[in-house]
């Protein structure tokens, strides 16, 4: 499989709750950061909602507060090749509450990883290997389909030797109670909760939703 003329090694991608692959090792010497143009993760979030569109559910905006966490936690997996959403010890609920991120309903959490060598894939490529991988998976697409309002997204690059990283993540919360107002989805969730929170209360946010599905290997 050709990638921007690279070959393509490995592919990672994950949603909260499911881990797909293994973590290729190598070694750390030499590890460099390289540019990831602003437009990346732009481009994430307008195939986000473009896909969204397709199935009849509103845009989501962009929260800055999540993307900030996203995008040191997509940093961090990318320079230390570690996986998974607890690889810094926090859970995503945790490092968006430790970031002073303010949202009603954590709605869900995709990771992808990919890697090329000796070339690097672009940016354009990679980011649409990711929505592809994303909308193909049971678990990652229903994150995609999730009532949320706004998601956070990282995008992060490291070189390691001839092996060039690539990592995105996207993070979905629901902040429409923040806002005075109340959608459909989450008038939903509040008739379901047992002790639903009093006007004067901080919401408090939910355990985040479980993918049920394991994701086929790319």
């Amino acid at each position: 499989m050709q990638l921007a003329g690279a070959k393509l090694f490995k592919v990672m991608a994950f949603a909260f709750g499911v881990v797909i692959g293994t973590q290729v090792g190598a070694s750390l010497a030499h590890a460099q950061q390289f540019e990831i143009p602003a437009n990346a993760k732009a481009a994430i979030i307008e195939a986000t909602n473009a896909y969204r569109q397709t199935k009849g559910l509103a845009p989501l905006s962009e929260n800055e507060g999540a993307s900030r966490e996203a995008q040191t936690y997509a940093s961090y997996l990318a320079q230390t090749m570690k996986g998974g959403h607890s690889a810094d010890g926090r859970d995503p609920v945790q490092r968006l509450r430790a970031g002073g991120v303010k949202f009603c309903k954590f709605r869900g959490e995709n990771w992808h990883e990919s890697w090329t060598r000796p070339a690097r894939a672009s940016p354009a490529v990679a980011m649409d290997a990711a929505m592809r991988f994303w909308k193909k998976s049971p678990g990652h697409e229903r994150a995609l389909r999730s009532p949320s309002n706004e998601i956070g997204v990282g995008v992060a690059g490291w070189r390691h030797g001839n092996q060039w990283y690539y990592q995105e993540i996207q993070v979905f919360i629901d902040t429409s109670c923040l806002r005075g107002t109340q959608t459909a989805s989450n008038a939903a969730d509040r008739a379901q909760d047992e002790t639903p929170p009093l006007p004067e209360q901080k919401p408090v946010p939910s355990l985040p939703d479980r993918n049920p599905l394991r994701s086929p290997s790319p």
